[in-house]
């Protein structure tokens, strides 16, 4: 291929505290009368449901930059 690439290509950082996994669903307790589970979505508090950290971030936590 001659020419340079037109597209720049970055690394997209995973957030080490929840491995992109950002948000969880956590039942509050048992099923009602007619069978539904009551569920609440949690948010990772470090990346804010994104799944994604920062370079600043993944630099703290030991990732290479």
């Amino acid at each position: 291929m001659t020419g340079s690439t037109s597209a720049a290509t970055t690394a997209v950082r995973i957030c080490p505290n929840c491995d992109g996994f950002a948000t969880a669903a956590v039942s509050s307790g048992p099923r009602d009368a007619r069978g539904h589970l009551q569920t609440l979505t949690v948010d990772c508090p470090a990346c804010h449901g994104t799944g994604i950290a920062s370079a600043r971030a993944a630099q703290f936590a030991g990732g290479r930059a």
